[in-house]
């Protein structure tokens, strides 16, 4: 996919938020990964939609016990060891090969596979799925799904403002992957629209669409990495480094997300729907951390 040389990339400020290494025996796919936001409880006189309140003293249908993770399932201890001392290494020489080393080992031990990794972000997946179906289908002139923004009233505004309005509306709080996903939507956007000022939905045409997909993908995998690299990068020789280091990785990734997943887009077409584009982003999220744990 890329040799193993240094390349320039264009200084970028530090997105990332620290995480502390998850102690061991815990699941590599967390139990809230694709969870939505919780309901708020009925009111006190809520009735059911029956009309008839159920009789006094009547038990309620058991709930059903989520299934327990297998022992291959389960994360080993120091899960992140290995990956951020290739990560610091990296940091503190700027060797890209280093680089591949670490995401490597992030991809195949860190996440316990491409599968676990895509299943861990699947909440932000749904999210970001969601909200490129409204950019395409406002591209293509069509209605908004149900219930969802019409992001074609949102032409004439600047395009900062129309991109926190489609984060905002796509993306709900109240959800332990929210800033993953607002991160990597309004990334996704704001490449897929550089250059322009004012938002026109006119302009969000197949090829915008497609940068944005591929970008959305990109971040998803950057943005957990950075997260669970820790301090990492600290490694580096000075701050300024150090923010270059940041820029280099997410250049990377977002080279392999270019090679894996245009053709996969290629051979995929126009997609108008969330539940569709849902299923294409994660299967780009999975293609390319399994390209990516390949690296050694």
């Amino acid at each position: 996919i890329s040799v193993c040389a240094s390349k320039n990339s264009a200084i970028c400020a530090s997105t990332s938020k620290s995480k502390p290494d998850s102690p061991p025996q815990r699941p590599f796919i967390p139990p809230w990964a694709d969870q939505d936001p919780a309901q708020p409880p009925p009111s006190p006189d809520a009735n059911p939609a029956s009309g008839q309140p159920p009789p006094d003293g009547q038990a309620q249908p058991p709930v059903p016990a989520p299934p327990q993770p297998q022992p291959a399932d389960l994360t080993p201890h120091g899960r992140f060891a290995g990956f951020r001392r290739a990560l610091g290494r990296f940091a503190s020489s700027g060797d890209r090969c280093e680089a591949r080393t670490a995401l490597g080992h992030w991809a195949r031990t860190s996440m316990g596979g491409s599968q676990a990794g895509t299943a861990r972000v699947a909440r932000a997946v749904r999210t970001g799925g969601a909200a490129l179906a409204g950019i395409a289908r406002a591209g293509a002139g069509l209605a908004p799904v149900a219930g969802a923004l019409d992001v074609r009233t949102l032409a004439g505004l600047s395009v900062d403002v129309a991109i926190d309005r489609i984060v905002d509306a796509f993306c709900p709080s109240g959800i332990l992957d929210e800033d993953v996903a607002r991160l990597a939507i309004g990334e996704a956007l704001a490449t897929a629209m550089s250059g322009i000022d004012t938002f026109d939905p006119a302009a969000l045409d197949a090829n915008s669409v497609r940068v944005a997909t591929l970008t959305f993908v990109g971040e998803l995998v950057f943005v957990q990495i950075a997260g669970d690299g820790s301090k990492s990068l600290a490694a580096a020789p000075s701050p300024t480094a150090a923010v270059q280091r940041e820029a280099d990785l997410r250049s990377l990734i977002r080279e392999v997300t270019d090679v894996i997943g245009t053709p996969i887009l290629e051979a995929t077409g126009n997609v108008l729907t969330p539940p569709a584009m849902t299923s294409l982003v994660s299967r780009l999220v999975q293609a390319v951390e399994k390209e990516i744990s390949t690296w050694q």
